[in-house]
């Protein structure tokens, strides 16, 4: 019971630390929109992100992991994705269109 625990909470950990990984990327990405060859960098990280999470994908399938590990690192990268959407804020500090 308690290693079933611990095996969710490492997923969870994982997911979340993957979901941040993929949200540094993607903010990378939105930033070399200024750059000098914006459509070459953003493609390419997106590939990245691409590969990041199906990457991280493929390892859990191949270490075995279940259906409730798989859920729980949902979960992690969720809860990452929520924090980053409420932490960010429009630039002229009003409420933006899409919330």
């Amino acid at each position: 019971m308690i290693g079933d625990l611990a095996t969710l909470a490492v997923a969870a950990a994982a997911g979340a630390a993957v979901g941040a990984l993929h949200l540094a990327l993607l903010w990378a990405g939105a930033r070399a929109l200024a750059g000098p060859r914006p459509a070459a960098a953003f493609v390419g990280l997106a590939l990245a992100r691409a590969a990041l999470v199906l990457g991280a994908l493929g390892l859990a399938v191949a270490l075995g992991a279940g259906a409730g590990a798989l859920l729980a690192a949902l979960a992690g990268f969720i809860v990452i994705r929520i924090a980053a959407t409420r932490r960010a804020r429009p630039a002229n500090g009003g409420s933006a269109a899409w919330k």
